[in-house]
C-alpha cells in the first residue's frame, strides 16, 4: 500500500470511534510532507489547515519566544523570576516550610516544570475541587493574572523546593508566570509578542491566540461539545494557542532547526525529568519513548516536543528526521494522540 494511501486508511479509521469526529495527521520525513485528515467541520471536509485549540502544546510557544528573548540578550533563562516583577508582586507564591522560596525560582524551573509550584488548572486545591473539574463541567469563566496568582498562592501549596534533585511536577502555573514574564519583557500584549517573535518572521497566518469569536473546530470531552470562550480566552501561553497542522509543521521544524536559538541552546533544553510515565519534561519540550516490554518488543524512536488536552500534538523525532503534527480533537482518552502517532510511526518505518 502506498504511504498515503495507508495514512489515508488511518485517519479514516479513527473517525467515529471513541467520540473523534475529527482528525488532522501532517508528516513532515526531511522536507517531503504529507497529510491525512478525517471528518467534517461547518460542512467542509477538515484539512491540514483547520483550525483547532492545540491547548497545552501552546508551551512550545513560549519555549519558542523565551528562546528568542534570550538570543536576544534581553532574557536568560537563569534569571530569577522576580527579576521580572516589581518588589513584593510575587511574594509568598513558593512557600515552603515556614520559608518563602518563590526568590530561588529561575526561568529555567517554570520551563521544565521543576519550580515546585502547583497547577491551578488541574491541581486539588485546599476544599478538594479542581478548576478543570469545574470548566469541564461546562461552567465557563474568565480569569486573569490576578486570579492565578491567587489560587497558586492562598489556595494551592507546592510541592517541593524549587530545582531540588530530580523532582518536575508539570503545572500550568509555572506557563502563565512565563507568559507574564514574555508580556513584560517585551513591553507589549502578549499577542503581540507571539506576532513578533514568532508568527510573523514564520509567516503562521493561523496562530495565535484564542479570543472570543475566532473560528476554531469545538473543544470535545467524549460526546459532549464544550463551549469555554472565556476560559480559552484566559490561558494564553499555558494552552490558549489555536493553529492548524500545516502551520504547526512550519513551526515545528523552525523550532528543532534551530531558528530560535543556536543548535547548542536547545540541546541544552534536554534535561529530562519524569513527570507522567511514559512522557518526561525538559525545559520547554517533553520526551515520549515507549518501552519495549509495552510495545511487543517493536521499537519506536524519541520523540521530542508536546500534546495537549484538546488531542493535539507537535513532536519531532531527531533520529529519523520526521515531525508530526495534528489533532484528534478529543479530551476523553489523553493518549489518543500518542497511540495515532505510534500507529503513524508504524506505517513510517515500514514504507522506509
Amino acid at each position: 500500500m502506498a504511504l498515503q494511501d495507508a495514512l489515508d486508511h488511518l485517519v479514516t479509521g479513527w473517525v467515529g470511534r471513541g467520540h473523534v469526529h475529527e482528525v488532522v495527521l501532517c508528516i513532515d520525513l526531511g522536507g517531503e510532507r504529507w497529510s491525512a485528515c478525517g471528518g467534517y467541520w461547518q460542512g467542509r471536509k477538515v484539512t491540514s489547515q483547520t483550525p483547532h485549540f492545540i491547548a497545552s502544546t501552546s508551551k512550545l510557544f513560549a519555549t519558542a519566544m523565551l528562546l528568542r528573548l534570550q538570543s536576544e540578550g534581553r532574557i536568560s533563562l537563569d534569571d530569577p523570576v522576580k527579576r521580572f516583577f516589581p518588589d513584593r508582586e510575587l511574594a509568598g507564591l513558593h512557600w515552603w516550610r515556614g520559608q518563602d522560596l518563590t526568590g530561588q525560582i529561575t526561568l529555567r524551573h517554570l520551563l521544565s516544570h521543576r519550580s515546585g509550584l502547583p497547577d491551578y488548572f488541574e491541581g486539588k486545591r485546599r476544599d478538594g475541587s479542581r478548576f478543570a473539574d469545574h470548566l469541564f463541567a461546562g461552567h465557563d469563566l474568565a480569569y486573569g493574572w490576578t486570579e492565578v496568582l491567587r489560587w497558586t498562592r492562598e489556595e494551592m501549596r507546592p510541592h517541593f523546593p524549587p530545582g531540588q534533585g530530580r523532582k518536575a511536577l508539570y503545572s500550568d502555573s509555572n506557563y502563565y508566570l512565563l507568559g507574564e514574564v514574555i508580556r513584560r519583557v517585551h513591553g507589549s500584549t502578549l499577542d503581540a509578542a507571539l506576532t513578533s517573535l514568532v508568527t510573523g518572521p514564520l509567516g503562521l497566518e493561523h496562530t495565535a491566540f484564542y479570543h472570543p469569536g475566532l473560528p476554531v473546530l469545538p473543544l470535545r470531552l467524549g460526546a459532549r461539545q464544550l463551549e469555554l470562550p472565556q476560559a480559552m480566552a484566559s490561558m494564553p501561553a499555558d494552552g490558549g494557542v489555536v493553529s492548524t497542522a500545516q502551520d504547526m509543521m512550519d513551526f515545528t521544524l523552525a523550532l528543532f532547526g534551530g531558528y530560535f536559538s543556536a543548535s547548542a541552546t536547545l540541546a541544552d533544553l534536554q534535561d529530562w525529568r519524569r513527570i507522567f510515565f511514559p512522557l518526561q519534561a525538559g525545559a520547554g519540550l517533553l520526551r515520549f519513548v515507549m518501552p519495549r516490554w509495552l510495545t511487543l518488543g517493536r521499537r519506536y524512536p524519541e520523540l521530542l516536543g508536546h500534546s495537549g488536552i484538546s488531542g493535539a500534538f507537535a513532536f519531532h523525532c531527531p533520529e529519523r528526521r520526521w515531525t508530526l503534527t495534528g489533532s484528534v480533537n478529543q479530551i476523553h482518552g489523553r493518549a489518543k494522540p500518542y497511540r495515532l502517532m505510534m500507529q503513524a510511526l508504524d506505517i513510517l518505518q515500514r514504507s522506509r
